[in-house]
């Protein structure tokens, strides 16, 4: 979302327990889901990042899967890649007028860590009938980076970008509009994704960040979207 200035920083939080557990998960909880990895994530994001998907939206027959459900893009990539869907498989939890949004597995496995950090970290910029679209844990490689680009996906007009830093070593340094940031742990951010933004990870440690979508204003379900003619 366009929010009129590069960044703002919006309050503190405490990440202590979700950052040491996160810090401790095994590569198998980052290797579990690749589809946010493999399809969702745009080009310029997956070359040094991973990430573990909580929640995520989908709009019906976006681009370019032109598929009506996440559901539907979700089974097509499991049967490319030979993965057993069912230990994986996002349930929808909310409709409005952007589509669809699912929760996946590991947002059960992790909220009773996850939720009360993305609930104080939305409490900022909440509103009466705001609704989360995106929630990951997204690592970052040490040495990796980001190039400059602008969101395109239709959320990015609507939804308030936030970051939370669990991990941020000192190397880590973002420019958003030409303006240069260094995010702190137990902070929270509001990101304005709808600028020329990229992101470098000049230490030896990993970043690791959660990333949270929040849409302020949603409108009524499309109940019986049409794919475009």
């Amino acid at each position: 979302m366009d929010i009129g200035v590069p960044y703002k920083v919006l309050g503190p939080v405490d990440v202590k327990e979700l950052a040491a557990f996160v810090d401790g998960l095994p590569d198998e909880d980052w290797e579990r889901n690749r589809f946010r990895q493999d399809l969702l994530a745009s080009r310029v994001h997956s070359e040094f990042t991973r990430a573990i998907p909580l929640i995520h939206n989908f709009v019906p027959y976006q681009m370019p899967w032109k598929r009506r459900s996440m559901k539907e893009v979700f089974l097509e990539w499991c049967k490319q890649e030979s993965i057993d869907p069912e230990p994986l498989m996002p349930v929808v939890i909310d409709e409005n007028d952007q589509g669809e949004v699912s929760a996946f597995p590991q947002w059960k496995q992790f909220e009773a860590l996850v939720a009360p950090v993305v609930e104080k970290a939305i409490s900022y910029i909440k509103t009466p009938r705001g609704v989360l679209t995106r929630v990951a844990i997204v690592e970052m490689a040490a040495g990796g980076k980001v190039g400059a680009h602008i969101d395109g996906q239709p959320m990015a007009a609507r939804a308030h970008r936030v970051h939370v830093p669990l991990i941020s070593p000192p190397g880590v340094e973002y420019k958003i509009d030409g303006k240069k940031l260094k995010m702190q742990v137990g902070k929270v951010y509001d990101f304005n994704n709808r600028k020329t933004h990229s992101v470098k990870n000049k230490a030896k440690r990993r970043r690791i960040n959660i990333l949270i979508d929040y849409l302020p204003n949603p409108g009524p379900a499309i109940h019986h979207a049409l794919p475009p003619t």
